[in-house]
């Protein structure tokens, strides 16, 4: 079984505000992953499994959104990754209202 909190002893008011706005991305063209009902596309129990079964995702980051089995994530400090299946990246927001915001402008753009 899956556990969200394992690495998170508590969620960063950040993530906690994203989730009641609906995982609000105005017009991005991401979908977030939710805590919904199972056999979803965005369901972010089963995500996070194949993240780490098939693309040995680090247990140490939670998956907040899936772009082409790349995932933004949130780290243990509460910031936002992006963590890719192909290589490192250094690409990194101070948190999820930073992250939600450039996305949100970049589709503006």
């Amino acid at each position: 079984m899956i556990r969200l909190c394992s690495p998170f002893p508590r969620f960063h008011c950040e993530y906690i505000h994203f989730i009641k706005s609906g995982y609000d991305l105005g017009d991005a063209p991401l979908e977030a992953l939710e805590i919904c009902n199972p056999q979803s596309h965005v369901d972010i129990y089963e995500v996070i499994a194949d993240a780490r079964k098939y693309y040995q995702l680090p247990e140490e980051l939670l998956p907040i959104c899936e772009d082409n089995s790349d995932y933004y994530c949130l780290n243990k400090l509460g910031e936002v990754i992006f963590w890719s299946h192909n290589g490192v990246t250094d690409e990194k927001w101070q948190n999820v209202a930073v992250w939600r915001n450039q996305m949100i402008t970049e589709a503006i753009e």
